[in-house]
């Protein structure tokens, strides 16, 4: 069996190295003759005609070969999530026994966060028992984190997050699809989205919490805030929810295959909707609402449950995420209008607590 193997692993690389020779002969053959053409005719235009087809000949093999050259290169390796681990700035891991966390996701951690950590010391009603989390996925300067966590009264960790910028659907062709919404890069928009949705609730490192609250690292407390976690377990609600927002067919193409999807599923799962108004009011024929989730705190029991997770992985095997950009905050807000009692849901507009994003 063994030798089985050793022999197909062996094949596999002779055609790989087969496919890749033939590019690159193709290529310098081409590259060879544009040369000729250069040096040797003595007709202009002639030269600039051969010119203008070799390049388009090279221009057509490029689009059409490079996405099997980068799969015939590249051996693509799936993150395990349970080897990425939660420290303090000085590289020590930290354990903690609160069963309620404070997370904020930032590209690249920064001394711009420190008067929104101020506020949130000053203003959240905690007495600075829950911790904060800053999840990051470029190399922080040790300093920066340092002065970070001198900032803050509550304790504060730091998870690298990078690989979670390499984790895709299974069988998600990343090279062929067209993506539709570049910000940071091709993916790195929808992949964040796709973490808040699905990848948060699959973290081992979250098993421990109930409530994780969400903010933005463009974002601030204003203003004296209730501990929102006591008053969701006095209220066992299951989210904490922010302003509603709409998704535009016309500013984002693909929008409403969205509502179709849901239906969809709706119908042939024969689901009992929780909050049938909230599916009436938020599928409009070119949009959908959404809650502005650039702050949220969530039940993690909740999103784990089985019938939330199945509707969670349907979603992300259509890989509507990718293709349309479909955002967390309208997925979130039609998540809850499936799967929760209008009860479950509380507001930050009915308790008049301060919040500004992008400020």
């Amino acid at each position: 069996m063994n030798q089985y193997k050793k022999h197909k692993c062996m094949s596999e690389l002779f055609h790989k190295f087969r496919n890749v020779t033939i590019l690159i002969r193709t290529i310098l053959f081409l590259l060879k003759n544009i040369l000729t053409m250069v040096l040797f005719s003595r007709r202009k235009k002639t030269i600039s005609v051969r010119i203008i087809l070799a390049m388009t000949v090279l221009f057509f093999i490029y689009y059409n070969f490079y996405c099997t050259l980068i799969d015939i290169l590249t051996t693509k390796v799936v993150p395990r999530l349970d080897e990425m681990k939660i420290y303090t700035y000085d590289t020590l891991p930290v354990s903690s026994s609160s069963k309620d966390l404070i997370v904020i996701m930032t590209p690249k951690v920064s001394l711009k966060l420190v008067p929104r950590l101020q506020l949130l010391d000053f203003n959240l009603s905690d007495n600075f028992t829950t911790p904060l989390l800053i999840m990051y996925n470029n190399q922080p300067d040790q300093d920066n984190l340092m002065r970070l966590a001198n900032t803050t009264r509550r304790q504060m960790m730091f998870l690298d997050v990078s690989s979670i910028f390499t984790l895709f659907p299974s069988g998600f062709d990343t090279c062929r699809t067209r993506s539709s919404y570049w910000r940071r890069g091709k993916w790195n928009y929808q992949i964040m989205i796709r973490f808040w949705f699905k990848i948060l609730f699959e973290l081992p490192q979250f098993k421990q919490y109930e409530y994780i609250m969400r903010l933005d690292d463009d974002s601030k407390i204003l203003g004296i805030w209730i501990n929102v976690f006591d008053e969701m377990r006095s209220k066992r609600a299951v989210y904490f929810a922010n302003d509603q927002d709409v998704d535009l067919e016309e500013t984002l193409p693909g929008t409403m295959k969205l509502p179709y999807i849901a239906l969809k599923y709706i119908i042939l799962n024969n689901i009992t909707v929780k909050q049938p108004e909230m599916i009436r009011y938020g599928f409009g024929d070119s949009h959908i609402l959404s809650y502005f989730n650039n702050f949220e705190v969530m039940k993690l029991e909740f999103f784990r449950r089985q019938d939330v997770r199945q509707w969670i992985e349907e979603v992300d095997r259509t890989n509507g995420i990718f293709k349309y950009r479909w955002g967390d905050a309208p997925l979130r807000y039609i998540t809850l209008a499936i799967f929760a009692e209008t009860h479950e849901v509380l507001h930050r507009s009915q308790y008049n607590l301060s919040y500004c994003h992008k400020c």
